[in-house]
């Protein structure tokens, strides 16, 4: 990550919005940020923290961190700092935040993250840091900030505590891999056990005994085929001879039903004949009986449509006359209408008249009313303007009794500061204390269980050994048991004269005899579940004292820590008391700084107020003379109103032309209406009666002409009707003659039979059909039967001879079924003993490389090795620097002990410890070893192009020391890394090509100055 710019605004000490510009910074390789102590250097670091991720080491979350962090004398605080990544994208990351109307209370942060493409910011769904920079918090503060005096620590660190903190830094814990291993190794042998107890079921299973069954499975199927053979033929024969006797059946039916069919010929035959009469008179007089009837339907109904059109012809007619006197009774009026509606317009001006004159009358009473209003309104106005300029000449006197807060307000961040100390003390004390407890508490786990610390190990393992060696002789004596068991059964079974399924034999003379061997089985299987149970708890046991022992070891480094904070904090504090320099004012005791604070905050309160009062008054003042401009306006209006009407009023008189205004003075305004209403309808209910009526009796002699015409017209139809059915009847009268019938009743008997023609014809056509059929099928019978004979002896001996090979042929198959359904669960058995065997196997090689690996992760030895991996390569990469620093005199290693030693070259090459080396020396060995974990944690994250800070003061340094620490800086930037530095030591910022200044200002707060020579 390369930074570009950074703009802090309302942070800490900074009050106005400062701007660093990192081009000019990383272009010289080597820059520095200085200032005096207090000045905000570093609150320039933890600005660029809090921007890329929202967090700060100074403040937690529950330490009111945004009103904590705001400059109290600013309104909002704003970071926004761009930089690019180790891929050369550029990105801006913003954080933001306000104040609100009460003080302390201030809006939640606001954190937001851009990139820039196409010439614009665009807005990113998420404002980690993190995700950009590849670097979480804790190493983004490793890489970016390297403090002198966390790794001159290091340095000289035992080997344990060393490799804890590489632990903890290259996230060693995933090689921690003990107790996964144990859990493996448990897991098997449970796999190993079942497979064990698995596999004694199957020792009866051999590859002998398979090739075996196999022979007597190939015998069965031989003999089986020679039986089926056999079979077969006597099946043909005896199929044969049933056929026969079945074709003798089939004929005596056959001519049964021949014999039947002869009887019912006649019968047929007479059908036949009335059948054929039946068609063809349907066919000779259906139609023209159908078309007579029709005529006849339709004369009937037209002689009725005749009738129904006289009568309503009459009606009609009747109701047209009626509708003619209705018409000629209001004819009159309708005539007059015009007159009426002209009466009608000038009731509707009369209206509007009397409406107006209304209208005059409220307007005249609002103007009344609305005149007195306004003068008052106005005095109004002068109470408010003289009340207003008292305000403001008491706000000018309280502003000038206001306390200058500049001091209160370094008072309060003092005071807050001393407050926050004691309770990161208080806080660190009770972790102390608790960190005590818990390290008293896993001590007490051991003692309860029997067990020190230091041997608990060996001890539950030689326990755990003795159990595997009794489960194993107890599994051996099982297995025992188990064949015992299996041979009695075999002996219960056994019976004279069958085979033994061991041996074969025929013959038992001695069969074995076991008594209680169940009883000594299920003893058996109860003392190896025992013993299965106490191995499970021992592991458990040991696994559980082995978390013990790892949160022991982590309880005392988190103890040995706590007391080094505790010590840094009573430092702190010490050092914080001694910069308290007012007078009249106790370090102790705040009440006389909250006095003055007090009296401040009433103050500045009684000046809000009397802002306040001002503010509405003025507002009142504002409104009181709005209200005068709007009320002297509707005066106005009221009067134009009154005008307007009266002219309206003029000009209706004039256009009355049937009445006179003066006749209706007396009247009401709802009195006028109603007679205005009275003729209105009446005009609309002649007009609208006149013109229903018109057009009610039009359309009646419509309808009376339709009527008419339709009447005459089925007069002329009926005429036609009465020739068509003289017609009709004289050609049935031939019909008739024709075929020889007497009248036309004899002919509609025959033609109205139910006769079903499709179905009888069908069932006489079947009849002759199946006569025809058994004719054919008793000659082909008969010739059937002069070919073949056979006797009733042959018939029965070769059913006797079918039906003891049909017995013979299913006992083969049975037995062949069995042999081979044994040999496939043999086969099926077989082959899950050969898995099983292959299983037990491979978890046999994998207990043994889980044993293997078991003794290598023991103890974090694997943990402890890639430790020691990392700190011979930090070595190594920490030795390029620390060769030339010391001009090839000194060099570092790591002993056995995975602890530092320093090789000295001036004394062939001894190793002595690294706590002789020098001030200057142990600097920069301890920065040699910083930038080389440094490389190493941004190499991990794929960030190349990094810049970090120094950030050490180096105000104990001596002159030859300040000699040292530049030497040092010179030759990062002759390595082409872009290096700062944080300190106030003035020698070093002119020795660095370019810099930052920060001075702080009491009123201004932090300023920021950039410097190049």
């Amino acid at each position: 990550m390369l930074p570009l710019s950074l703009s802090i605004e309302g942070l800490y000490s900074y009050q106005e919005k400062q701007t660093i510009d990192f081009t000019q910074l990383t272009d010289a390789g080597l820059f520095g940020i200085f200032g005096a102590v207090g000045s905000g250097k570093s609150s320039i670091l933890e600005a660029i923290s809090f921007a890329l991720y929202g967090d700060t080491e100074r403040l937690n979350k529950t330490d009111k961190r945004a009103y904590n962090m705001m400059n109290l004398k600013s309104n909002q605080t704003q970071i926004v700092f761009e930089f690019l990544n180790y891929e050369n994208r550029k990105f801006r990351f913003v954080a933001q935040w306000k104040r609100r109307k009460n003080f302390e209370d201030t809006t939640p942060i606001e954190r937001t993250a851009y990139e820039w493409k196409e010439e614009a910011w665009i807005p990113m769904e998420s404002a980690d840091g993190a995700l950009i920079t590849n670097l979480s918090y804790p190493n983004f503060r490793r890489t970016i900030i390297i403090p002198q005096g966390q790794f001159k620590e290091f340095l000289e660190l035992k080997g344990k505590e060393r490799s804890e903190m590489m632990k903890e830094i290259f996230f060693l814990n995933k090689f921690d891999l003990g107790p996964k291993v144990s859990h493996l190794q448990a897991a098997n042998n449970r796999k190993l056990e079942n497979l064990r107890g698995a596999l004694s079921g199957f020792e009866s299973i051999s590859a002998e005994a398979l090739e075996q069954k196999k022979l007597e499975v190939k015998e069965a199927k031989e003999t089986l085929v020679q039986t089926r053979e056999t079979y077969q033929e006597l099946l043909d024969k005896v199929q044969q001879i049933q056929e026969f006797k079945d074709k003798q059946i089939e004929l005596q039916q056959k001519q049964a039903q021949f014999a039947e069919l002869q009887q019912s010929k006649d019968k047929i035959q007479q059908q036949e004949k009335e059948l054929n009469k039946y068609e063809q008179t349907a066919n000779a007089f259906r139609e023209p009986l159908n078309n007579l009837q029709a005529l006849n339907t339709e004369r009937e109904t037209l002689i009725h449509k005749i009738e129904n059109l006289r009568a309503t012809k009459d009606r009609q007619s009747h109701e047209i006359d009626v509708i003619d006197r209705e018409i000629h009774a209001i004819q009159s009026d309708y005539l007059n209408l015009n007159n009426f509606r002209t009466q009608v317009e000038d009731y509707k001006l009369i209206l509007q008249i009397k409406e107006n004159e209304r209208k005059i009358e409220e307007s005249e009473v609002r103007l009344a009313k609305g005149t007195p209003f306004v003068e008052r309104t106005k005095q109004a106005e002068l109470e408010l303007a003289a009340k207003s300029q008292h305000f403001e000449e008491e706000l000018e006197k309280l502003k000038a009794q206001k306390i200058d807060s500049s001091q209160l307000i370094a008072m309060e961040k003092w005071y807050q500061q001393r407050e926050n100390f004691q309770q990161q003390i208080q806080q660190v004390k009770q972790q102390s204390e608790q960190c005590k407890n818990d390290i008293a508490s896993e001590l007490k786990a051991f003692s309860q269980e029997g067990y020190h610390l230091d041997n608990y190990e060996d001890m539950i393992s030689k326990e755990l050994q003795l159990l595997e060696n009794q489960l194993l002789q107890q599994r051996e004596q099982e297995t025992q048991l188990q064949v015992q068991a299996k041979l009695s059964t075999f002996a219960n079974e056994l019976q004279s004269g069958q085979a033994c399924p061991l041996c074969g034999a025929l013959d038992h003379p001695q069969p074995m005899v076991a008594e209680h061997i169940q009883e000594e089985l299920q003893k058996s299987k109860d003392l190896r579940k025992n013993l299965e149970v106490s191995r499970t708890d021992f592991q458990t046991l040991r696994q559980r004292l082995s978390l013990n022992a790892h949160s022991l070891g982590t309880r005392k480094v988190q103890e040995e820590r706590l007391t080094l904070d505790l010590q840094r904090l009573d430092s702190l504090m010490e050092n914080h008391i001694q910069q308290f320099n007012w007078e009249g004012y106790s370090t102790e005791d705040p009440n006389a700084f909250e006095a003055q604070k007090q009296k401040l905050k009433q103050n500045e309160q009684q000046i809000l107020d009397l802002e306040a009062q001002i503010k509405q008054t003025q507002s009142e003042l504002s409104k009181t003379r709005e209200n005068i401009q709007k009320y002297e306006k509707e005066l106005e209006v009221i009067r134009n109103e009154i005008s307007v009407f009266q002219g309206v009023n003029k000009q209706n008189q004039n256009n009355l032309q049937k009445f006179q205004f003066s006749e209706f003075v007396a009247q009401g305004l709802d009195e006028v209406k109603k007679s205005k209403l009275t003729l209105e309808t009446s005009v609309v209910h002649i007009e609208t009666t006149y013109l229903s009526l018109n057009q009610k009796v039009n359309t009646f002699r419509t309808k009376l002409a339709e009527v008419v015409g339709q009447y005459q017209s089925a007069i002329d139809q009926l005429s036609g009707f009465n020739l068509q059915l003289k017609t009709r009847k004289e050609q049935l009268t031939k019909l008739l003659q024709e075929f020889r019938f007497n009248d036309i009743i004899e002919v509609q008997q025959i033609i109205q039979r139910p006769l079903d023609v499709e179905n009888i014809r069908q069932r006489i056509q079947q009849f002759y059909v199946r006569l025809e059929v058994l004719e054919t099928q008793i000659a082909a019978l008969k010739d059937f039967l002069v070919q073949k004979t056979y006797s009733e002896e042959e018939l029965e001996t070769t059913h006797a001879l079918f039906n003891l090979k049909k017995e013979e042929l299913e006992l083969q198959l049975s037995l062949t079924g069995g042999l081979e359904k044994e040999l496939n669960h043999l086969s099926v058995e077989f082959g899950k003993k050969e898995k099983l065997l292959e299983e037990f196997d491979a978890l046999s090689n994998r207990g043994s490389n889980l044993k293997t690996m078991e003794n290598l992760f023991k103890g974090n030895g694997f943990v402890n090795y890639v430790s020691g991996i990392h700190l011979r390569q930090m070595c190594e990469m920490a030795n390029h620097r620390f060769h030339r620093l010391t001009r090839n005199q000194l060099s570092l290693t790591i002993n056995e002990s995975n602890e530092f030693e320093v090789i000295d070259y001036l004394n062939n090459g001894y190793r002595r410890s690294v706590k002789t080396l020098s001030g200057g020396q142990g600097f920069q060995a301890s920065l040699c070893l910083a930038l080389a974990l440094a490389e190493n944690i941004q190499s991990l994250n794929k960030a190349d192009r990094n810049f970090f800070f120094i950030d050490e003061g180096f105000g104990t340094q001596d002159a030859d020391s300040i000699n040292t620490v530049f030497d040092t800086l010179q030759y990062l930037q002759q390595e082409n890394r872009v290096v700062g530095i944080i300190s106030h030591v003035e020698e070093l910022k002119e020795r660095i090509p370019s810099s930052v200044t920060v001075t702080k200002d009491l009123e201004d707060g932090s300023k920021i100055n950039t410097m190049n020579s």
